[in-house]
């Protein structure tokens, strides 16, 4: 029996063989035909879009006789490649395309190779006519611009000139200007207005963005920065980037300022179009900002404004603005003091406008007498203005007439971040806490207050410059700062003790050389793309013991470097945000027993290990924005970091979490009684945010995400009826996000006096929205997602805080504010959102107005609009802006633009329009 089955099952084995065999042979032929047929496909699909370049750049101007015979050629190719392409497609069944494919006495593979032939000849010379057209000059469009009538601060009249050149080279033939001059001249400057002026006036540019070329920047660093401005989506690869921004812009005019380039960058790797100039109708244009002229030369910049220190007369207009006539005119000594102090600034603006607000609270001559003592000591006159001596000792005088240690430091440690860097207030302020340069508060907020005040004080300054959002493409930014390059440098080099600072410069590996990390201090090698480490543990870094560590955003930290870090036992502060930690805990983290603040935000952690312990000294937990939904957090862990102020823990997922998911910590708190000055959870019943109400005030929850909440069919936190069991929530709530409920109504009466932010998803039987006046008065940012049920919300229209209102995705909504029985404002009165910047309309199918009574809105802040998916909204009832405003950037769906109904040019002429 056994004999007879294996002789079937060997004759089954031969003739599976002998079919696959056959099968084999007769399947090659087709398979052949459909690679060549699909690389045909490839070929004529780059061919017409060749064809399409062409006619753009013709332009509607007459054809010559050359290029009107290739066009024909290739429209005819086109035919013949549609006929191939009908053959192949004849059939679908196998046998009905093999007998095809033996019967006709031309085979389509062949077919399809010989016209490949001859449409990539075609292309070949296509290619040589449009390189052709583009080379021939075309008259640029007129300039829209006239600079003499612009309006400038006082003090500029230098300024005014080289603005005006820049201006002028808008409307000429010139491709590229180039700026140069040495550090702190204004360079920079100039680029913003340039820019905010493309903003004021209508442009023939579709797009005008600055971005940063920092020392050592990558391509990968400048399609970041494209990507961020414009607002388009990021993408895996370089390449793929390059195609995503190069699909973008290459139908649309616009001018590129590219500020701080130390060499040539490779522009068509980023993806930018090539070439610059008039392009087929089409203005591409590029501001180059360099401290060399030979790289603005080497940029193909012909026309150079050469940047240089300001005159005396306007030097000392610039001083004066900066100090306040009061201080200066009321005291003939004084005055004469402080003419000799703006010398010494040798002209450039930079010191002039820092060291004037230095001086701007000195009263008596005596004030004035020492300061110039001090700079003349420093030896300025014997220093070329503008060289690394001269800014240095200009540096230093700034930060020895700020107002303390405190705030002396936290400017210093600004520049651990990367050369031109957007900073985060809130990332700022939160490294400040970490690394304990701000005083002891008991309260998180109050030293959170006090951060934000040091920022103020330092913009005050004029050492800290506004950032620009790229998020919200805001310009300015009230959420992002930047530190001069010139004041980075010059940090570094009178920073406290030894820094080792390669941040944002490209890095694969850590820096190898042993003297680097000798006695460093603070390490910042954020911002990176590591991926190698020390081959052996006796290298560069086995002898280094840092305090601080930085380590964000290098996505994929290989494993080896936290073997390398183990052993840095002295280490009191480490960054690990974005770093792309896999499932498992990094276990040499719990061998840093001095380890203070601990970030591993934005990662992929999937449980807390309960070695995690040992860092007994650990004061600053972050875990937001976990990949993973489930993290386990063993029983027992909380209680032992007894000295943990903060902990914060929250995924990255919409999803609903386990039953009973995060009990582990509400139990420790509830049995320990240890206090917890800032607690970030998530949970998904109102039975624990109970809990954590009767811990207040040893336990402050400051963020909840909530979830499920057990068929709950109101939201109990935010109304005044559950104040007594819920209230020491209430008071301490900053951050609320609710997901995937089955909430139908929100009634929001409760006192929340510090609730700045509300997050509402995937409710979907949400039907009633109410929120009392008083109830969320320092409410800053709303978002709504998938609340189908939802008609309107009237409310937001008594937020005065509210600086970003999002909507997507809830196809009931009709409008977004209701009439008077809604609670909304009389019709004809005029609805004002005083400090809105960002207002987003996504997938609203059903949105018809903003206004339910058609009357008028102000929007005296607003940046940016968005608006997708909202074919019935015709009309935004928007007030003409207030002068100097700026202009809003509205992006949404070309037909929908064109489609819109204005109450006049001059509320349309607020917008500028970026149409996806």
């Amino acid at each position: 029996m056994e004999t007879q089955l294996a002789a079937v099952l060997a004759s089954l084995a031969l003739g599976g063989a002998l079919i696959v065999l056959l099968f084999g042979k007769w399947w090659q032929p087709l398979a052949d035909g459909d690679k060549r047929v699909k690389e045909l496909d490839d070929a004529v699909e780059a061919l017409l879009q060749l064809r399409a370049d062409l006619l753009k750049q013709l332009d509607g101007a007459p054809e010559p006789d050359q290029p009107r015979a290739w066009l024909r050629r290739a429209q005819d190719a086109q035919d013949e490649v549609g006929s191939i392409r009908a053959r192949h497609d004849a059939g679908q069944l196998y046998v009905v395309r093999l007998l095809h494919y033996f019967l006709t006495t031309g085979p389509v593979a062949g077919l399809a190779e010989k016209q490949l032939k001859i449409v990539r000849a075609i292309q070949e010379q296509g290619a040589a006519l449009l390189e052709a057209a583009l080379a021939t000059p075309q008259a640029p469009p007129p300039l829209l611009l006239q600079p003499e009538d612009l309006e400038l601060p006082p003090g500029t009249g230098s300024a005014r000139a080289r603005l005006n050149d820049a201006l002028r080279f808008l409307g000429d033939c010139d491709a590229a200007l180039g700026v140069w001059g040495a550090g702190g001249v204004g360079k920079t400057t100039l680029l913003r207005q340039v820019r905010d002026v493309c903003g004021r006036v209508a442009p023939f540019f579709d797009h005008v963005f600055l971005v940063a070329a920092s020392r050592d920047c990558t391509v990968a660093d400048l399609q970041s920065e494209v990507v961020a401005v414009l607002g388009l989506r990021e993408a895996p690869t370089e390449q793929a980037q390059a195609a995503g921004i190069l699909s973008f812009l290459r139908d649309k005019s616009f001018l590129l300022l590219l500020d701080g380039v130390w060499e040539r960058p490779d522009l068509e790797r980023v993806g930018i179009p090539q070439p610059f100039g008039v392009v087929a109708g089409r203005v591409r244009k590029v501001v180059v900002a360099s401290r060399s002229e030979a790289v603005c030369a080497d940029m193909g910049c012909r026309n150079k404004i050469k940047m240089e220190c300001m005159n005396e007369d306007d030097a000392w207009s610039l001083f004066e603005a900066n100090v306040g006539e009061e201080a200066i005119r009321g005291n003939t000594q004084i005055s004469m003091l402080a003419r000799q102090v703006a010398e010494e600034c040798k002209g450039l603006p930079l010191f002039l406008a820092t060291i004037g607000r230095a001086m701007s609270n000195k009263r008596t001559p005596e004030e004035w007498g020492n300061a110039l003592d001090k700079l003349k000591k420093s030896q300025l006159t014997s220093s070329t203005p503008g060289s690394d001596k001269s800014t240095q000792a200009l540096v230093k005088f700034c930060l020895d007439n700020l107002e303390s240690d405190t705030v002396r430091e936290c400017l210093l440690t600004c520049a651990l971040w990367p050369e031109d860097h957007n900073i985060s207030r809130d990332e700022l302020v939160q490294c400040w806490i970490g690394l304990g340069l701000l005083p002891n508060h008991d309260d998180v907020d109050e030293a959170l207050r006090f951060g934000h005040t040091v920022v103020s004080v330092l913009e005050s300054s004029r050492l800290l410059e506004q950032g620009d959002n790229h998020r919200y493409n805001m310009s300015p930014s009230d959420t992002h700062v930047r530190l001069h390059d010139v004041v980075r440098d010059a940090a570094l080099q009178l920073a406290p003790g030894k820094w080792l600072v390669r941040a944002g410069v490209g890095l694969r590996e850590p820096p190898r050389d042993e003297a680097l990390w000798r006695d460093a201090q603070r390490v910042s090698l954020m911002h990176n793309v590591i991926e190698e480490a020390p081959a052996k543990a006796g290298g560069a870094l086995s002898d280094a013991q840092p305090a601080s560590l930085m380590l964000q955003c290098n996505h994929a930290l290989p494993r080896k470097m936290f073997q390398a870090i183990q052993h840095f036992t002295t280490l009191t502060y480490l960054d690990l945000e974005d770093t792309g930690i896999l499932d498992t805990f990094p276990m040499e983290i719990c061998c840093l027993v001095n380890l203070e603040f601990l970030n591993l935000s934005k990662n992929r952690i999937l449980a807390l290990p309960m070695e995690l312990g040992n860092l007994s000294q650990l004061k600053y937990l972050h875990l937001r924005d976990n990949y993973y939904i489930q993290i386990t957090i063993p029983p027992g862990l909380i209680s032992r970091l007894g000295k943990l102020q903060v902990l914060e823990l929250f995924t990255a997922s919409i999803v609903s979490v386990a039953d009973d998911y995060i009990a582990p910590v509400i139990d420790e708190l509830e049995t320990t009684g240890a206090r917890m000055p800032s607690l970030g959870i998530w949970l998904d019943n109102t039975r624990d945010v109970q809990r954590l109400a009767r811990l207040a005030p040893g336990v402050r929850t400051r963020s909840i995400q909530l979830r499920k909440l057990d068929g709950a069919r109101s939201l109990e936190l935010l109304s005044a009826e559950h104040t007594a069991e819920l209230g020491g929530v209430q008071e301490c709530l900053k951050e609320l996000v609710v997901y995937s409920a089955d909430i139908e109504e929100i009634v929001a009466d409760a006192h929340t006096p510090r609730l700045e932010v509300v997050k509402f998803g995937f409710l979907t039987r949400l039907r009633v929205m109410e929120w009392s006046h008083g109830a969320a008065f320092n409410l800053r940012e709303v978002a709504l997602g998938a609340c189908h049920s939802l008609t309107h919300m009237t409310w937001v229209q008594h937020l005065p805080c509210l600086e970003l209102l999002n909507l997507s995705g809830c196809n009931g909504m009709t409008r977004l504010i209701g009439g008077v029985a809604d609670g909304g404002s009389p019709a004809g009165e005029l609805l004002t959102f005083p400090r809105l910047r960002l207002l987003a309309l996504l997938g609203l199918p059903k949105l018809e107005a903003i206004r339910s009574d058609g009357g008028e809105c102000s929007f005296p802040e607003l940046r940016r609009l968005q608006v997708r998916g909202c074919s019935r909204l015709r009309c935004i009832p928007m007030r003409p802006v207030a002068s100097g405003q700026g202009k809003v950037r509205v992006e949404g769906d070309k037909h929908w633009w064109i489609g819109l109904q204005w109450a006049s040019d001059d509320v349309k002429s607020c917008f500028v329009p970026v149409l996806l």
